[in-house]
């Protein structure tokens, strides 16, 4: 009897550490955490520029908010994110826009896109800074 006592005892035992094993390896996994738009347009490829004038900062504050504006400068496309919180306007290219969607897809996100047809304020402030102007 005692020899099967002691069975029993060593069986659930060993059932106990199998559990507690088991759930240690199903345990919660460590993800990381979402990134800001602002990493994702600089991780991407967008170079943020500051608004150093009133005039900068005014138009920041006038562009549609977390929406990705599309101008056709010169037949190019290029793309704007106007961040008031930073003060910065972010500009990319069609490959840093590819990168971003990429970005976008992998964080299950998605990000609100206007074609702007013609900002003369986007193209005196803030092309000229970017290059294009």
């Amino acid at each position: 009897m005692e020899k099967r006592t002691a069975s029993l005892l060593f069986i659930m035992l060993v059932g106990v550490i199998g559990i507690s094993l088991a759930g240690c390896a199903a345990g919660p996994t460590i993800t990381a955490p979402a990134k800001t738009m602002p990493e994702m347009l600089k991780e991407a490829g967008f170079k943020p520029f500051l608004a150093e004038t009133p005039q900068e900062m005014a138009h920041l504050q006038t562009c549609p908010k977390d929406t990705l504006m599309i101008h056709n400068q010169k037949g190019a496309l290029c793309y704007a994110f106007a961040d008031p919180t930073s003060k910065s306007m972010y500009i990319g290219d069609e490959a840093a826009y590819r990168r971003l969607q990429g970005l976008l897809d992998k964080q299950k996100q998605t990000l609100m896109e206007q074609r702007i047809e013609d900002d003369p304020q986007f193209r005196t402030l803030w092309m000229n800074k970017y290059g294009g102007g």
